[in-house]
């Protein structure tokens, strides 16, 4: 099933509930939404690869070679 339809889906089941149920049902999105975080963050760390690159930049930044970075501006276009 496609994003749009579960996202659909989901907000006509929560239209249904009481307010206690829906004060629930955002507690458990929060937890999920967390959870999820929390994943990426520990594969990110799980890999070693990822992690060079980051200690490269850190390295980068410390020596003031801000040249070799894309600045935000450039990024958050293609984003």
């Amino acid at each position: 099933m496609q994003s749009a339809t579960l996202k659909k889906e989901a907000k006509k089941a929560i239209d249904e509930l009481s307010e206690e149920k829906v004060k629930v049902a955002i507690d458990f999105i929060d937890y999920l939404k967390e959870k999820e975080e929390m994943e990426a963050t520990l594969e990110i760390l799980s890999s070693r690869e990822l992690m060079a690159q980051i200690e490269e930049a850190e390295k980068a930044i410390k020596k003031g070679k801000l040249d070799e970075f894309i600045p935000w501006e450039k990024v958050k276009r293609n984003v």
